[in-house]
């Protein structure tokens, strides 16, 4: 039975009068007398004593009362479920973020769009070609992933999309606690480091850039090797190796006196921040987001802001 059906069953009976409750429904009284002897006919049977004043139910359908009025809440209820959800989907934007991206940009980024569009944002975190999966797949709306400073100028491929919003330093740290230890290892030649697998974006990085300029009597000892850069992060500031990870996630245990930056002693390279989607088929929404990305990304220094 539908909803109206039912709310019109109840405005009879808490008016006691099919003029009051025709009035309350906001419909003539002709017209509502005749949804009145619809819902009858649907039902099977006369549902009110006409004789009786106020008008009320018969007395054989009156103990239905309550359940009708749960009825008619728990509809109303679930009808408002299904709007919201509706307009959530149709507001909705899934966004695949790089873990180190996830804990560090990611934030400035989504609030760059959503103090003015009104949307809601699901965050998936994975690994970089993990993200490109779900992008590819449609299963993510938007990418935010680094990208090799190679990478970031050469052409994009024609059926992606991109913004780039910055640079940030890929750099060496280690426990400010653990210097001394460290000191004498490099003395004796020896370099712990975390390290990445070399399939992985940052291991790529890591083995093509920054190895090549470490000095050549250095004996690179890998203590671990981890593809999280927040699990290489934790290893450093345990004092278990040297890691190189964007300074982005570094930066408040630097500030904590937690770790050191190496950079003066050791070779460090550049990463760029780039949002991609796939080109065409968006919703209006999403090319407003993309809009606004864009706008951001003019300003990339906003993007990489210490908050000094």
């Amino acid at each position: 039975m539908r909803l109206e059906w039912l709310e019109d069953i109840l405005a009879v009976v808490e008016t006691g009068s099919f003029n009051a409750a025709a009035a309350r429904r906001n419909v003539t009284q002709p017209a509502f007398s005749r949804r009145i002897r619809a819902i009858e006919d649907y039902v099977g049977a006369e549902l009110f004593d006409r004789d009786r004043k106020p008008v009320g139910l018969k007395p054989s359908i009156s103990a239905q009362q309550e359940e009708i009025k749960r009825l008619v809440s728990e509809m109303k209820d679930l009808l408002y479920e299904l709007r919201r959800q509706g307009r959530e989907a149709n507001n909705r934007i899934v966004i695949a973020s790089q873990h180190a991206i996830t804990t560090s940009r990611a934030p400035g980024i989504i609030e760059a769009f959503s103090n003015t569009i009104d949307v809601s944002v699901r965050l998936r975190s994975a690994n970089r070609d993990e993200c490109l999966a779900l992008l590819m797949t449609k299963q993510a709306d938007l990418l935010l992933n680094y990208q090799s400073v190679a990478e970031a100028a050469a052409e994009t491929e024609d059926y992606l999309e991109r913004v780039n919003l910055g640079t940030e330093a890929f750099i060496p740290v280690f426990a400010t606690h653990g210097l001394g230890v460290l000191n004498d290892s490099y003395a004796r030649g020896e370099l712990p480091v975390i390290a990445y697998p070399s399939d992985a974006f940052l291991g790529r990085i890591f083995n093509e850039e920054v190895m090549p300029q470490v000095p050549s009597g250095e004996f690179v000892r890998r203590k671990v090797e981890t593809a999280l850069t927040l699990a290489a992060l934790q290893f450093a500031i345990s004092g278990v190796g040297v890691a190189w990870v964007p300074e982005s996630i570094a930066r408040d245990a630097i500030r904590a006196g937690l770790l050191f930056d190496l950079r003066d002693v050791l070779p460090h390279t550049m990463l760029m921040v780039a949002a991609v989607r796939l080109a065409g088929g968006h919703t209006a929404v999403q090319d407003l987001i993309w809009a606004e990305i864009k706008a951001f990304g003019k300003a990339p220094a906003a993007l990489i802001d210490d908050g000094e």
